[in-house]
């Protein structure tokens, strides 16, 4: 028996490993299947690595491919990485991409204009499931002509009342190269519109005697900080703005600051001649002491600053914060050329700060897993952001949606250990997508494009809470909408698209409802009436009901023929005369009118609709 079991058991051996040499012997490449995860390609034609080009325009070809995904699943973004720069700048909406789908995958083109230089692009293809690739190209601009010097005028009134001294005769000019005192004239146009409105092109903070190494179209030393939305600005820093005008300017100041006891002196430094038509006049404010820290800051342009023909500057206005005292040691952000992380880090360097880290957490004490202080978040970051510690935030009482309950809090934005950049002053939180972070743009760097508000959009889409994505994303919305609007070319803004969220809504709260701005357009007010005007840009509501009077008193706030917003004015509705509407077969428009402004303005007769994408009538 025993035998018997035995020879079995050598039978199955050999059946066994017959067939499993002959899986080896007969199989072939052409039977074996590989699970392959598709991963998009991207490859550059033009221009070659390390080229060296002569003309500012600059043009990009290369083609887009993915195994997995159709053409038009595929989204191209390209980047540049500036020295000034810890991470790369989104530089897509600022030039002309164009995509021709073709059998497996896609040609594409870029072109844009670079000022002369290195420069480093990244473009990168996401498919839509996230997974990208990216190709890097090195090229030089660099441009032949002669450059120029124009002097400042001898003695000449700088605009606030200083005199500017000039080493060289008046009116003379010189071929030269240019120094940081020379006026410098670009033989290179910036761009060949004629211009008629004053408009600012740029404003930084910047350290004291740092102007003369401003020029313009160029870039910037890394401690030129830009001023709106910035965070932990020195408390020595003093203010710079280029204002260009194809005009001879009046000798007026061009900034209004709104910064309590610390007043100062406005400089201009430089004239340089962009174009045949176009100047750039750049001007310093240098206060006359130390900003306080922990503080908030606001800038305006003067609304009466204008060129000798009396065409007005586009108003704007930006605000920054000052580095905080932390715990009286004066800690200042370190911003010079050599500049680590740790020095952008948003609550301070642990080495710089004595126990950084206990500031919010408790070794033993710690109230959750995170071993965080104070019994919820918000309360932990309101132990240092009331105003004691670091900048305060914004009053939100009852009308902050964002405070309500434990789904949203200071966190759902901020990164509280994201160190904090000149492109994310505010330590947004990564995003998924193509851009590094969450953006929350507004005048000095909206493009109209969806992404540009994707920090509201995290939230505010279907399925979480009121859906505003859609008012920026839906094609027909978008092409109806009254707010879908072009910025004039005079303004130095480059929106083309939808009013971003700023326009009309603050972030932390406010006394309005729905967080809405009290004040709306870009100019500072003077003292608020006892009863509500019309026409007026101020604006109180604290009710939840949307009746004819609070829509037409909301919207009229802009549409009152006066309110200017990127180089454009809100179109008044009637007449301020006699009562009567602009348009005499528009009844709705007359000054007593009870009309809602969603009765016309709105498929669906709703408010929001007409708020964010109001749907324009044709007479």
């Amino acid at each position: 028996m025993k035998r018997k079991n035995y020879n079995r058991k050598l039978i199955s051996y050999f059946v066994i490993w017959s067939v499993v040499l002959s899986s080896l012997l007969f199989s072939s490449p052409d039977n074996i299947v590989v699970s392959a995860s598709a991963v998009p390609e991207i490859q550059m034609l033009t221009p070659d690595a390390g080229a060296v080009l002569n003309a500012p325009v600059v043009e990009f070809t290369g083609s887009i491919s993915d195994d997995l995904t159709t053409p038009d699943k595929l989204s191209v973004k390209v980047f540049e990485q500036l020295e000034s720069s810890q991470q790369p700048i989104d530089i897509t909406d600022e030039g002309k991409l164009t995509l021709t789908p073709k059998e497996n995958g896609a040609d594409f083109s870029y072109s844009r204009d670079f000022s002369e230089g290195v420069h480093t692009i990244t473009f990168v293809v996401t498919d839509e499931e996230g997974v990208s690739a990216k190709e890097e190209r090195s090229f030089t601009v660099k441009l032949d002509g002669t450059v120029m010097t124009e002097d400042i005028p001898e003695t000449a009134d700088n605009g606030a009342g200083n005199p500017v001294t000039s080493t060289e005769e008046k009116g003379t000019i010189q071929e030269t190269t240019p120094t940081s005192t020379e006026v410098t004239v670009s033989s290179q146009p910036a761009n060949d519109e004629v211009r008629t409105r004053p408009y600012m092109a740029k404003m930084y903070l910047i350290p004291k005697d740092a102007a003369d190494k401003y020029e313009p179209e160029k870039a910037v030393p890394s401690s030129f900080l830009p001023v709106e939305d910035m965070t932990r600005v020195p408390l020595n820093y003093v203010i710079l703005v280029d204002v260009r005008s194809t005009e001879i300017l009046t000798k007026s100041q061009p900034l209004l600051t709104s910064f309590g006891d610390i007043k100062g002196s406005e400089d201009l430094i430089t004239t340089t001649v962009l174009t045949e038509n176009l100047k750039s006049y750049v001007y310093t404010f240098t206060p006359d002491q130390n900003f306080k820290p922990s503080t908030s800051y606001y800038v305006y342009l003067n609304p009466k600053f204008s060129s000798e023909t009396g065409n007005v500057i586009i108003p704007r206005f930006l605000k920054f914060t000052t580095v905080s005292d932390y715990k009286n040691t004066a800690y200042q952000v370190n911003r010079v050329d050599d500049e680590t992380i740790d020095n952008d880090n948003i609550h301070g360097p642990f080495s710089v700060v004595t126990s950084a880290c206990s500031f919010c957490h408790s070794t033993h004490n710690g109230t959750d897993e995170f071993l965080g202080k104070g019994s919820n978040e918000n309360e932990l970051c309101m132990a240092c952001h009331d105003g004691t510690g670091s900048p305060k935030i914004e009053d939100n009482a009852a009308h902050s949606k964002h405070y309500k309950d434990s789904s949203v809090s200071c966190s759902s934005c901020h990164d509280p250990h994201n160190p904090g950049t000149k492109e994310n002053p505010n330590s947004m939180h990564p995003s998924l997508g193509t851009d590094p972070f969450f953006n929350y743009k507004k005048a000095s760097t909206a493009a109209g494009v969806e992404s540009d508000y994707s920090l509201c959009f995290n939230c505010h889409t279907a399925g979480k809470a009121k859906d505003i994505k859609k008012y920026y994303a839906d094609g027909t919305l978008k092409s109806q909408s009254g707010h879908n609007i072009q910025a004039q070319t005079e303004s130095g803004i480059s929106l083309n698209g939808q009013l971003p969220c700023a326009e009309c809504h603050e972030t932390h709260g406010a006394s309005n409802i729905k967080m809405l701005r009290p004040e709306l357009g870009n100019i500072k007010l003077g003292q608020k009436p006892e009863s509500d005007q019309l026409d007026d840009n101020w604006f109180n509501k604290t009710t939840v009901e949307w009746d004819a009077d609070a829509q037409r008193k909301f919207c009229l706030s802009c549409h009152n023929g006066q309110t200017d917003l990127y180089g454009k004015k809100g179109n008044a509705i009637y007449d301020k005369e006699t009562g009567d509407p602009v348009n005499s077969e528009n009844d709705g428009h007359d000054r007593e009118s009870i009309k809602t402004c969603s009765e016309c303005h709105s498929d669906s007769k709703s408010f929001m609709d007409t708020a964010h994408a109001p749907k324009r009538i044709t007479p």
